[in-house]
């Protein structure tokens, strides 16, 4: 489990790893963000992805409390 101040509402045995890496925008800038993906072996530098919106957990009035992350795009080949 990431440490403070990571906050959701999953458990020791409902954590899914993730990956954390770079994504450049179309406008030059780039980001650290949240991947999907969370294996070496599925991502490559240069590999087109796309932000999704995610839930992390519920406040106290049961709101979904969100986020953004990044996953890759397959590509047609």
């Amino acid at each position: 489990m990431p440490k403070t101040p990571y906050h959701t509402d999953e458990t020791p045995e409902t954590f899914r790893p993730y990956g954390v890496g770079y994504i450049e925008l179309p406008c030059g800038l780039k980001v650290e963000s949240r991947l999907r993906e969370n294996t070496p072996e599925s991502l490559r530098i240069g590999m087109t992805m796309a932000m999704e919106i995610i839930s992390v957990r519920k406040d106290e009035e049961g709101t979904d409390l969100v986020t953004f992350q990044f996953c890759a795009v397959e590509e047609a080949g």
